[in-house]
């Protein structure tokens, strides 16, 4: 049996009880999808034998074994969602290829972005990582935004603070956690841990009118901000919900999405569709 802090309840609470409402006030409009911006021209230049995130990855190797292998593939767990959310944060105002040929030095400068270990950064650390070097490969180098690496060691400490406020005492600390996490569970209140598979969007013209959040994103990111993280806009929190599989946007009909629905209805707990 859980033993949770009076603080820690009345935040997943307050989370479920409006993830409750929004569900109850939903309308019928079709769900939009966060994906580059494309053209008609692009799209129809696509081949049929090609996946559909062909039209913005442009055979990029990387990138497509990406989109192929990890984009919309459930992923829980407190480490691996405060990786996605600090890369998310740090795409900001850049293309993601330039982040994913970057994550392993993301990793490297962020002890593998173990919780603890980053909160307990310092300002030295951050000086640090704002003066490397590699004239060679600039792979090796995270982007140099001081406000975005500050905000990685932040929102460790946010985290950090969940998990401390989760329980009464260090046992039930120890052994009475949510079973992916605390963040992971807060962060899957807003979809009641139940992925949402796109049935509206079939790509098309509609592509380039495609915005970037969802009311689900932006009661998010409100969520966040009041618990003091940094760069969780709700357009990065809704890239970051489509990379670890709470919504899934593939085009209907198409190979991915088929393969998608199909891992979702062996799913237990069940899915939705949108």
């Amino acid at each position: 049996m859980k033993t949770r802090s009076a603080a820690t309840a009345t935040v997943v609470a307050s989370a479920k009880k409006t993830a409750a409402a929004k569900k109850k006030n939903q309308t019928t409009k079709k769900p939009k999808v966060a994906i580059p911006t494309v053209t008609k021209s692009t799209m129809s230049s696509c081949e049929d034998d090609k996946p559909w995130f062909h039209i913005f990855t442009k055979g990029d190797e990387e990138y497509n074994t990406y989109m192929a292998n990890e984009w919309g593939f459930e992923k829980r767990g407190d480490q691996a969602l405060f990786e996605k959310i600090s890369l998310e944060g740090a795409q900001s105002g850049l293309s993601w290829l330039t982040v994913l040929r970057k994550r392993d030095a993301y990793r490297r400068v962020f002890f593998g972005f173990d919780v603890d270990r980053v909160a307990k950064m310092t300002e030295q650390d951050v000086e640090r990582i704002l003066n490397e070097q590699d004239a060679e490969n600039t792979r090796n180098i995270i982007v140099r935004h001081r406000g975005k690496v500050e905000s990685v060691i932040n929102n460790a400490k946010c985290i950090q603070k969940l998990v401390l406020d989760s329980s009464n005492d260090e046992d039930e600390k120890k052994n009475n956690m949510p079973t992916h996490g605390v963040f992971d569970e807060l962060l899957w209140t807003f979809v009641n841990d139940k992925p949402i598979l796109n049935v509206s969007w079939k790509g098309g013209d509609g592509l380039k009118d495609a915005p970037t959040q969802t009311q689900e994103s932006k009661d998010m990111s409100k969520k966040l901000k009041q618990l003091g993280f940094r760069f969780v806009g709700p357009t990065t929190c809704y890239a970051m919900m489509q990379s670890v599989g709470m919504v899934l946007d593939h085009p209907v009909g198409s190979k991915e999405w088929k393969e998608a629905k199909e891992r979702l209805e062996k799913r237990k707990g069940g899915y939705q569709e949108r």
